[in-house]
């Protein structure tokens, strides 16, 4: 399990700078730094539908699952690294986070 950090305040699974679902993705399959990449779990808090399941306690330590291939704490699909990181604190959309814990091979 990986401590995650997320700043992205706007996303409806934040909590206090920390990540409520039991688990997210990371994407950015061809990612070569970090602004190609992106949390694929992100849903705006002011777009959640009532009936989309809700994640309000914050989980220090979740799976995080990674497509960023380049990442050198990528293995076999799965983040290794000891913690990391999301940013975007005003972000709309999935594209406008980032995973700043991306490290190029």
């Amino acid at each position: 399990m990986t401590q995650l950090k997320c700043n992205v305040a706007t996303c409806a699974s934040n909590a206090d700078n920390c990540c409520c679902r039991p688990d997210i993705m990371v994407e950015g399959p061809e990612a070569c730094c970090c602004s190609e990449t992106c949390c694929g779990s992100f849903q705006e808090k002011d777009k959640a539908a009532g009936n989309v399941l809700r994640h309000d306690v914050p989980n220090q330590s979740l799976s995080v699952k990674c497509s960023a291939y380049n990442c050198v704490y990528n293995g076999e699909g799965a983040c290794h690294a000891e913690s990391i990181h999301v940013s975007g604190s005003s972000a709309c959309c999935d594209s406008e986070t980032e995973c700043t814990t991306f490290r190029k091979k």
